[in-house]
């Protein structure tokens, strides 16, 4: 078919949508909707009662975009401007929303990425008071079509969710199909409801429609019934933030995932209703949004009692009720919030319980979920590190600016001291791990934070073994668990983690360790640095430098003794390690006085001088001259 411009058309409104523009073009020409868009391209005149898809929306392909320009005499750039295509880069549902329908995070996106029944605001579509918008209408308003547009802050209102003459949602369909313009064969004006009636719903023939003219409809300046003043301004100025990140003026944080979270969070506190209701502070607005979970979830818990499947009670859907949809919108808001973790978690905790209890199914599907922030993902995972809830409810990694390979294989003791200070207070002294235990599930922890990987494998990472961490975790969580102490050590880590993103010269304890793998200390070292301490005779006499090997190497990598190549080496051939780790621990000590703490000053520089060595990437030979000097 050959495509030609129109006699007469219309440039397109600020915001306007691509069937708001057909409904004021076919108004302007005195032809339906259904004509028009077969004159344009958008349908084949062959097709008897074709409807015009509602895919259209969310972009025109190539060729129909080209022949719509022809026909309407607008650019390709003004022909995109119609569709949602241009919030595709900040609103990633419409990016989502038909990609792997069986995870739940993008059954949600299907559910919210666009809206087929728009809100409107009568205001708007009243125009500017301009002769071509007196006649045909203001714009029918493009980010109307996005679920999550629920207030217009021009004019200080919500949206008008129905018709007030039919009072049904707008762009209907008596046959659950919807179509870009509802009843796209008849004529009417641009601003008249297009529903059909329910007296003609019924007859096989019946052509009668709504006709309701949708821009005399108002409120005066506030809230709607039953909302007070302090309500509307909560809600406009959640739209208001909603918008900046809608037009691309404030990046989502958390690699573009504030939609996919504020949706989850949304379908988690419908789940969980009415665990959630303190998160909205308005009486009136937990009542609206009562009416909307308190259904579902009933329906829900019925469910579970009759083994009748639950998947048609609407839970992932948004609200139909504007001020509804609003109320969710606005706890999920304030659930993410801009808490730290723990207090997120904390937040999140009793919903995801109540899930779990209640609907069991629906928290495995929370648990599946795809496309969230890590930060919201690892609220989610409440777990307890000793037994697992359900495995796909993992910690996933985190953005700090520290990387795996500065992450020391043993917390170093400063540290502990600073942010475990009074941890074990929490605890009975006879139940209290050892520190050493605390200062391996620290370290292994922060490398957690950043792969989100398990325990045995960020053991690995550090150079320890799996086994050891699964031993580790299951002493601690005898010990954390029954008092609930896994978020408080977390919250300390998490400390950690924060201080070593403003540190600005890091360790690559990594490094370290690879240049230190093959080292070892000569005899002749050892020898010197025994030498001239007295009451060291029997170390001196020994030779044995395994002993200074293992514990220069510790200072050096911030490992510990047991963990150094030269123990693990000597185990794999067979070699008894008992005196050498008790007098290993013996030097470890916090007390040490006399000879012995002469000699681990020495190892303390020689450490020292080795890391220094490893750093710079220099021989590993070191002056033992040099630390004479110091005694």
């Amino acid at each position: 078919m050959t495509f030609r411009p129109l006699a007469r058309s219309l440039a397109p409104l600020p915001e306007e949508s691509l069937p708001g523009f057909l409904l004021r073009l076919s108004s302007r020409l005195e032809i339906p909707p259904r004509w028009l868009a077969v004159r344009c391209g958008l349908i084949e005149r062959s097709v008897h009662n074709a409807r015009i898809p509602t895919l259209l929306l969310q972009d025109l392909p190539g060729a129909m975009a080209q022949n719509f320009a022809l026909a309407t005499g607008l650019d390709l750039a003004e022909v995109s401007a119609l569709t949602l295509r241009r919030f595709q880069p900040h609103y990633s549902p419409l990016r989502t929303a038909y990609r792997t329908p069986h995870r739940t995070t993008t059954m949600l996106s299907a559910r919210w990425a666009m809206e087929f029944s728009p809100r409107y605001c009568p205001p708007c579509l009243r125009g500017n008071g301009s002769a071509i918008q007196q006649a045909w209408g203001g714009p029918w308003k493009l980010q109307w079509h996005l679920p999550v547009v629920f207030a217009c802050p021009q004019h200080h209102r919500l949206l008008e969710s129905a018709c007030p003459g039919c009072q049904r949602q707008l762009n209907t369909s008596s046959s659950g199909r919807f179509n870009l313009v509802t009843s796209p064969g008849t004529r009417l004006h641009a601003l008249q409801c297009r529903n059909r009636t329910e007296d003609a719903a019924h007859k096989a023939r019946g052509n009668r429609r709504c006709g309701t003219r949708l821009d005399r409809l108002d409120h005066a300046s506030g809230p709607p019934p039953g909302l007070i003043a302090s309500d509307l301004d909560r809600l406009l100025a959640l739209q208001h933030r909603i918008d900046r990140r809608l037009f691309g003026d404030q990046q989502e944080p958390d690699g573009n995932s504030y939609f996919e979270d504020l949706l989850l969070a949304a379908h988690l506190i419908t789940l969980s209703w009415p665990t959630a209701a303190d998160l909205i502070p308005s009486r009136s607005l937990q009542a609206r949004l009562d009416e909307h979970a308190a259904p579902i979830t009933e329906l829900i818990q019925a469910s579970q009692v009759t083994g009748l499947p639950s998947r048609r009670s609407g839970t992932r859907a948004a609200p139909a009720d504007t001020t509804q949809r609003a109320a969710l919108l606005l706890a999920a808001d304030t659930l993410l919030g801009e808490h730290d973790q723990t207090s997120l978690r904390e937040q999140v905790r009793p919903l995801v319980q109540t899930v779990r209890s209640h609907a069991p199914m629906f928290y495995g599907q929370i648990a599946r979920s795809l496309n969230i922030s890590p930060r919201f993902a690892q609220a989610l995972a409440t777990k307890s590190y000793g037994t697992h809830g359900h495995r796909s409810l993992r910690t996933p990694a985190r953005k700090h600016r520290f990387s795996v390979e500065e992450v020391p294989a043993y917390l170093p003791k400063p540290w502990f001291d600073t942010y475990f200070d009074g941890f074990l207070d929490h605890m009975p002294e006879d139940q209290r791990p050892r520190v050493r235990a605390l200062r391996r599930a620290a370290s292994i922890r922060l490398v957690r934070l950043i792969t989100g990987a398990s325990w045995p494998r960020c053991a690995e990472v550090l150079d320890l073994t799996p086994k050891m961490a699964a031993k580790l975790i299951f002493s601690l969580a005898k010990r954390f668990d029954p008092i609930k102490l896994w978020s408080e050590f977390d919250r300390r880590v998490d400390q950690i983690a924060d201080h070593l993103d403003v540190t600005q010269d890091r360790i690559n304890y990594a490094n370290r360790r690879q240049r230190l793998a093959e080292w070892r200390m000569a005899s002749e070292e050892w020898h010197l640095l025994t030498a001239g301490i007295p009451r060291l005779r029997r170390l001196h006499e020994q030779g044995d430098p395994e002993i200074g090997a293992a514990l220069a190497w510790s200072g050096a990598t911030q490992g510990e003794p047991v963990h150094s190549p030269v123990i693990r080496e000597s185990e794999r051939n067979g070699g008894d390690v008992t005196l050498l780790t008790r007098e290993l621990s013996v030097l470890q000590g916090d007390d040490l006085r006399g000879a012995r703490l002469h000699l681990r000053r020495r190892l303390d520089v020689y450490a020292a001088h080795l890391a220094n060595a490893c750093d710079r990437g220099a021989s590993l030979q070191v002056r033992i001259d040099d630390i004479l000097i110091r005694g």
